[in-house]
């Protein structure tokens, strides 16, 4: 069987399972200590949460490319500065809005809730570009439109 995007080689469709399982993994731990394959690979996070969100490449970039700043100002300063804590947090109500407006899915909004979470906890520069690793390939492998 040839593969396809969000699904494990051989296995059924398992990604609603791989959001929550994800979710619970950023509650428990910081993002840097997930190998980078479970992150970025075709049969990892990235690519089966990308499968089954309910979110365009463009909502999606425009959540990225405000992570993006912040990813650039910790890695340049390394460490999470007062004036991007505040654009982290910032996040909170530009996510809410774009799933009350009904643009985004809410188990987007989770999973990005637990990244934050999990950033704020884990405050080091290791974390932060780990975070953006999944976030590229989570861009990569998301289709055009929802």
């Amino acid at each position: 069987m040839a593969y396809q995007h969000g699904q494990e080689y051989g296995t059924e469709d398992s990604s609603g399972d791989k959001l929550k399982e994800l979710i619970d993994k950023l509650r428990n731990k910081a993002i840097a200590n997930i190998p980078t394959s479970e992150l970025v690979k075709p049969d990892g996070y990235a690519s089966k949460i990308a499968g089954q969100l309910k979110i365009t490449r463009v909502q999606l970039r425009k959540i990225y490319s405000e992570l993006k700043y912040i990813f650039e100002r910790v890695s340049s300063v390394g460490r999470l500065e007062e004036d991007t804590r505040t654009k982290l947090y910032m996040l909170y109500p530009i996510l809410e809005y774009q799933k009350n407006r009904g643009v985004i899915d809410g188990r987007f909004v989770n999973l990005m809730y637990a990244l934050i979470e999990n950033l704020e906890r884990n405050e080091t520069k290791e974390n932060f570009e780990q975070a953006e690793r999944f976030l590229t390939a989570l861009v990569a492998y998301t289709r055009k439109e929802a």
